[in-house]
């Protein structure tokens, strides 16, 4: 609905301009054709209901659209009238005005749109109404001839329909007038007025919103009139023209509204008309052609639009921003001259050197003052603290393998000790082995390793020593038994048993066939069946030759 009321906004805009030309040229052509005023009128409503129009030259509309149908999402909002004095005027109250982030544009056309619906609504009903009523005050009539009846109901003669147009007279109305009200309102009938009117009023009805619209709805039902007048008059002589002037007078209308219908014969401006009829010539032929001529001209000038420009803008503040306020960049068109209006951004603060208005120390932060030289406006600007100035002798705190050091001075300002230097960590640990628990062959040891300049440890630990066995007493091994050592170790006390294997007997050859073991004196013969004999040796008894175990 938006959309359709800003195209019909825009149209009727453009057919304002050749309202105004209409308005004017009816000044020049009061010894021409009453018809050519009308026809004028004609090219207005051709120009209300043509929904595109071809571009020219020769057309003198300022702008084809002047509000774009896209006003309200555009971010820049602008009108483009064709004037650049209205578009510099009106353009900056956008932007200037508006608060920014709300869609005021948006809702403004929005209930503009309601309330032209509502308009159009309105004025359908009270025609309405007002049609039905004389309606119903002519229901009771009577005919007289062909399409014109007697009613008592009516005042003065009009014209009442569309398709079937009749014509009411009262009842009183003598002859003579008759036939002059007749003859008008057939005329009427004959021109089509009582279609060209009710079209008229429709199109008023859509755009009524336009006051000159209404201005030349009226100014058409005078020219309609008077064109009626003419039409019937042609031809007459004196006497005729004044019987004409005095039904009119007689007819007249003292209350006036604009509706669609009737046509009225008295209805309109009797008093100019009564003055038009009797003076009244015939036009000659070249004032009617050059009538025709202004016509089609005027066609031309003003169904046409202006012709579409690939713009080429070129900027020039008008004017200039300051440090308070927007300034204003007005565009134009180099090829064109079609002009449109920006803002300018304000301008930056400038701000004089400052003044100290308190010291910064090595603690805390100063602060300056500025000042704006082209309006006055201050601010704060923080100064830096000024930091620490050594003096005194300096401390130093050595670095090890896992810290920093630091070099540390007195302020001269603040007595406070800070930090001038960093001595930087080697990140290597001396390492020096400490036995924390021996070893011993019982028991494994115990360790560490510790930083001297850190004291940082690492553990260590130690494997169990072997034991240390030495022989402390024992059995010496014979040819007849077997013999062992005790050890025991130094360390811890363990012992064992070591077994000495049994020796071999030591036998030597004594003749007679037998062998005596020097040891025990064990005997065997040397060639003998058996190895074992007893034998009365002075070891002991005799035991079969054994070897001594390792």
């Amino acid at each position: 609905m938006t959309a359709v009321f800003l195209k019909l906004l825009n149209m009727s805009i453009a057919a304002s301009w050749l309202v105004l030309a209409v308005i004017f040229l009816r000044l020049f052509l009061k010894k021409g054709p009453r018809w050519i005023a009308c026809l004028l009128w004609g090219i207005v409503g051709l120009r209300l209901v043509m929904p595109f129009t071809i571009e020219s030259a020769i057309s003198l509309i300022p702008s084809a659209e002047v509000i774009p149908l896209n006003v309200a999402v555009s971010e820049t909002p602008a009108i483009y009238s064709g004037i650049p004095a209205v578009n510099s005027t009106v353009n900056p109250l956008f932007t200037q005005y508006l608060p920014m982030g709300e869609n005021i544009i948006e809702k403004v056309i929005f209930y503009a749109a309601i309330a032209w619906v509502t308009g159009m609504v309105a004025i359908l009903l009270y025609s309405a109404v007002a049609y039905f009523r004389l309606w119903y005050q002519v229901r009771v009539s009577i005919r007289c001839r062909d399409n014109i009846y007697i009613c008592d109901n009516v005042e003065s003669p009009f014209l009442l329909g569309i398709f079937r147009p009749r014509i009411y007279v009262p009842s009183g109305m003598t002859e003579e007038h008759l036939d002059y009200v007749i003859a008008h309102e057939n005329a009427h009938i004959k021109r089509r007025d009582h279609w060209w009117k009710p079209i008229g009023f429709l199109l008023l009805t859509v755009y009524w919103f336009n006051p000159l619209l209404w201005l030349a709805y009226i100014l058409l039902c005078r020219d309609i009139e008077r064109a009626c007048d003419e039409k019937v008059i042609v031809g007459m002589d004196p006497d005729g023209k004044i019987g004409y002037s005095e039904a009119l007078a007689v007819c007249s209308v003292h209350r006036r509204m604009i509706m669609v219908c009737p046509i009225a014969f008295g209805e309109i401006s009797v008093k100019a008309r009564i003055k038009g009829v009797l003076r009244y010539k015939k036009p000659a032929f070249w004032i009617v052609c050059a009538c025709v001529l202004l016509c089609a001209v005027m066609a031309g000038c003003f169904l046409t639009n202006p012709k579409s420009c690939v713009h080429m803008y070129q900027g020039q503040i008008t004017t200039e921003p300051t440090c308070t306020q927007t300034g204003i960049q007005t565009r134009v068109c180099s090829r064109c001259r079609h002009s449109y209006t920006v803002l300018v951004d304000m301008a930056e603060h400038s701000y004089d050197e400052g003044v100290v208005t308190k010291p910064s120390t090595c603690t805390h932060q100063g602060t300056m003052l500025h000042q704006c030289v082209g309006c006055g406006d201050q601010k704060t600007e923080p100064i830096e603290k000024t930091g620490h100035i050594a003096a005194g002798p300096t401390y130093v705190k050595e670095p090890n393998c896992t810290e920093e050091g630091e070099e540390y001075t007195i302020c001269g300002h603040c007595s406070k000790l800070f930090v001038t230097k960093v001595l930087q960590t080697n990140n290597v640990h001396d390492l020096q082995e400490t036995v924390l628990k021996a070893a011993t062959c019982a028991s494994a040891g115990e360790g560490a390793y510790i930083c001297s300049r850190c004291g940082y440890s690492e553990s260590c630990s130690y494997a169990q020593l072997p034991h240390n066995y030495v022989k402390q007493s024992g059995v010496e091994a014979t040819c007849m038994s077997p013999g062992f050592d005790i050890m025991v170790c130094t360390g811890c006390g363990a012992s064992y048993q070591v077994t000495i294997g049994q020796k071999a007997h030591n036998l030597v050859d004594y003749g007679s066939g037998y062998r005596i073991c020097t040891y025990c004196g064990w005997r065997t013969r040397s060639g003998g069946s058996s190895l074992f004999e007893t034998g009365t040796g002075s070891q002991g008894p005799q035991y079969p030759i054994v070897s001594i175990w390792p």
